[in-house]
Formats: C-alpha cells, structure tokens, sequence
C-alpha cells in the first residue's frame, strides 16, 4: 500500500502512527 510505504519513509513512530490511526478512524 502506498500510504504504508509513505509512512515507512516518514517514519517517526508515535507521529506516525498518530497520522494512520486518524486516516484510519476518516475511512
């Protein structure tokens, strides 16, 4: 998945992980 690999690049954990947890609860 691209947002998954645009992540990986990103990549500060908690920031991170913030982000797709709010891209997830918008879908």
């Amino acid at each position: 998945m691209a947002i998954e690999r645009t992540f990986s690049i990103i990549k500060p954990n908690a920031v991170a992980k913030n982000v797709i947890g709010n891209i997830f609860a918008r879908f």
